[in-house]
């Protein structure tokens, strides 16, 4: 299969991992009614970052977004690259014991959050030293399985639909452009990782257009189908919106009595790939900016996937563990523009040198 096909579908899986737990609690927050305008305003904020992102990448055809930086200075990479690798970090450890407790609330209530945990880093480790090539390829399958099993749920949930719990159709005002929530949301996003894969071997900008309406397709689901189930007062009270949306549909006629199976399984197999693919791009910044010799990217997955193990296990509860992840996925938001438009600033300026220099 086609190189940059493997890569969007990376893209998209990844994208699975992020919106399906904290994503709907923050846009039930932002607006009571409309969601629908919330989440597209979203992904258009998101493909104009994109854009940019692309279009700075593009004047480094043979170079990541680490090449980049270590370009403009070693000092430069340092201040930017290496804070955002401990924000990855945390992101994996308390995104993972989120996801570790939700995986115990639907099928493993027996099981020790501690235990789910260093499964889930183990597998996400294990994923991340195998190698980007292999994550990729690996993808297709998890893309093919895991959103099928995401429409099947959808089909089995509908027969509890009921539409006016939709209303209002269109937000009471516009006032949510000006809430900090909705920019925070693009923390919630797989868009840095596009720079970590040189502009010549990336996805083009139509593919890169196929990808966002996906993830905009995507979370339009996850965030409507608790809506259409329950009504927006009733949603606001659930930690998990869609795993109590899919718990009531009726399934003794199927080999599985219960649809929070399915649910769950969706859950890790996005989970998986989003955090070994993070992990992956933080081995990658700690091995290239420090450059030692001796040292592979695969001791620094190692290391910082026991440090986010340890930042996971350790934190006392659930409520903390969503404010923590909140908190690290609002830094990756600043992360994205910061270096989103410091790479299209520096190529510009490096494509105008370049001009006057021939012109001379």
């Amino acid at each position: 299969m086609n190189h940059r096909v493997q890569l969007g579908m990376l893209v998209c899986v990844m994208s699975g991992g992020f919106v399906f737990l904290q994503y709907p609690k923050i846009i039930n927050s932002i607006t009571v009614g409309g969601h629908w305008v919330v989440i597209l305003c979203t992904g258009l904020l998101q493909m104009v970052f994109t854009l940019i992102y692309k279009k700075g990448l593009d004047y480094f055809p043979k170079k990541d977004v680490i090449d980049i930086f270590r370009q403009m200075g070693k000092w430069a990479a340092c201040i930017v690259l290496v804070p955002l690798a401990f924000v990855l970090t945390a992101m994996v450890g308390f995104g993972l014991r989120a996801h570790s407790d939700a995986t115990i609330a639907i099928f493993l209530n027996r099981t020790p959050s501690w235990a789910v945990l260093a499964v889930f880093v183990f597998l996400a480790a294990f994923a991340a030293v195998k190698g980007l090539e292999t994550m990729m390829r690996a993808s297709v399958i998890v893309f093919i399985i895991v959103n099928s099993l995401v429409l099947f749920i959808a089909f089995t949930v509908i027969i509890n639909f009921d539409v006016h719990n939709a209303s209002p159709v269109l937000p009471t005002s516009p006032k949510f452009l000006l809430n900090t929530k909705f920019y925070y949301l693009s923390g919630f996003s797989a868009l840095l990782f596009i720079g970590f894969v040189p502009s010549e071997n990336n996805m083009k900008y139509g593919q890169l257009f196929m990808v966002c309406t996906y993830v905009t397709l995507l979370i339009l689901l996850i965030i409507y189908l608790p809506i259409f189930v329950f009504g927006q007062e009733t949603l606001v009270t659930f930690r998990y919106p869609v795993e109590e949306a899919v718990n009531i549909v009726d399934l003794r006629w199927f080999i599985f009595s219960r649809q929070t199976v399915f649910f769950g399984i969706s859950l890790i197999g996005f989970t998986i790939f989003l955090n070994a693919v993070i992990l992956w791009m933080t081995g990658q910044i700690m091995q290239k900016t420090f450059n030692w010799q001796r040292t592979k990217s695969y001791y620094w997955i190692i290391a910082l996937a026991l440090i986010a193990f340890l930042m996971g296990v350790y934190v006392p509860n659930r409520d903390m563990v969503e404010k923590l992840l909140v908190l690290s996925t609002n830094a990756h938001a600043l992360f994205i523009v910061i270096i989103t438009f410091t790479i299209f600033i520096y190529g510009v300026l490096g494509n105008l040198r370049m001009a006057s220099y021939e012109k001379k």
